[in-house]
């Protein structure tokens, strides 16, 4: 038995048409939504990114604030050590009010001083006989540092003692205790000689409101000067 078909081959063809189309949009939906898909997992990978680049911009202004700051403390703290400095080079590192108590405590009572002198010196090699060539100075209580600017940028400190004492072995008494204390060295006499001195014992007598005569004593004395270094130095041979 043969089997009729009675369906137009046009019918066919147009299924088979409409078939092909409806794979067709289905393929084109599915490439949209993919498509959709991506372009709103790139937008929000690129918002994550802007969002990351505006936080590093955000540190590195905040970055360059901070070295700025930097910089200027940084200048600020080499100005302060170059004042530092200065002020270190200034300063004399003595204690006078040490010195001068020392001098009260040796210093007889017998003894009137009419100059005290304290005179700054740079050093200089070769100028004392003390002072053995190619000898270095530094201040008590540093470490001794290699060769450098210690002999230009210390000084030293001459003193000077003038007065009159009550007996010559006073001041030979005086150069002896000024030897040895530790606040002084390099002592020696610039010139000790005998002098005299008068002064008014008081009234002899008074009538009245009228001084009739005024007693003048003579006293014999020694006038002297001594010369002397402060201790804040010593020598060290190279």
């Amino acid at each position: 038995m043969k089997e009729l078909e009675f369906l137009p081959e046009w019918y066919r063809e147009g299924r088979r048409r409409q078939s092909h189309m409806r794979k067709q949009y289905l393929a084109l939906v599915v490439i949209f939504w993919g498509m959709m898909t991506f372009n709103l997992t790139a937008t929000h990978r690129a918002g994550r990114a802007a969002a990351e680049l505006a936080r590093l911009v955000d540190r590195r202004v905040q970055a360059e604030g901070v070295l700025y700051e930097f910089n200027l403390v940084t200048r600020e703290l080499n100005e302060l050590k170059g004042r530092a400095d200065s002020i270190g080079r200034i300063d004399s590192k003595i204690d006078v009010a040490a010195a001068l108590a020392e001098m009260s405590h040796i210093i007889s009572p017998a003894i009137v001083l009419t100059r005290v002198e304290l005179i700054a010196e740079p050093f200089q090699p070769g100028q004392k006989k003390e002072e053995a060539k190619g000898a270095a100075v530094r201040i008590v209580g540093t470490t001794a540092a290699p060769e450098k600017k210690a002999v230009l940028d210390k000084v030293r400190f001459r003193i000077v003692l003038a007065g009159v004492a009550a007996d010559p072995s006073l001041v030979a008494d005086l150069v002896c205790k000024l030897e040895e204390s530790p606040y002084f060295q390099h002592v020696y006499p610039s010139f000790s000689r005998g002098t005299k001195i008068q002064f008014d014992e008081g009234t002899a007598g008074a009538q009245g409101d009228k001084i009739t005569a005024k007693q003048m004593e003579t006293l014999d004395v020694t006038e002297f000067e001594i010369t002397c270094y402060l201790a804040n130095y010593e020598e060290i041979e190279k």
